[in-house]
């Protein structure tokens, strides 16, 4: 098989049979999913309710202050905060719970741009 007419014919003919063979294969995808079976979902679950928010009245007199009490102080102080960077109003959102992050396995408690800070230094 020196010729070279018959070297190029045998190539061609192996490229289109080659396209041909990827086709089918192409082909065969819809047929070869839909055989497989769709999860079909249940019923979805229900959307959560809105709950609203109340301000809880501060007792006065009280000497020394309970941790809830000491929670109050810090939401109305974040919230004034927040208000104030926001430049919007008090009553247009409402901080509701503020609870400490979990120190993470280093053993910090600061946030990642304290820790790089942090371990920075020399």
């Amino acid at each position: 098989m020196t010729n070279p007419w018959m070297i190029m014919l045998v190539g061609v003919i192996t490229v289109f049979v080659a396209l041909f063979l990827i086709i089918l294969f192409l082909l065969g995808f819809p047929k070869f999913f839909s055989a497989l079976k769709k999860k079909e979902h249940k019923k979805l679950a229900p959307l959560p309710e809105i709950v609203e928010v109340t301000k809880k009245k501060a007792q006065a007199g009280l000497l020394s202050q309970s941790p809830a009490e000491d929670d109050e102080e810090l939401i109305a102080v974040l919230t004034a905060a927040v208000a104030a960077a926001r430049g919007s109003e008090l009553g247009s959102f409402a901080i509701a719970q503020v609870k400490q992050a979990a120190a993470e396995g280093c053993g910090f408690n600061t946030p990642v741009w304290g820790r790089v800070e942090r371990l920075s230094r020399k």
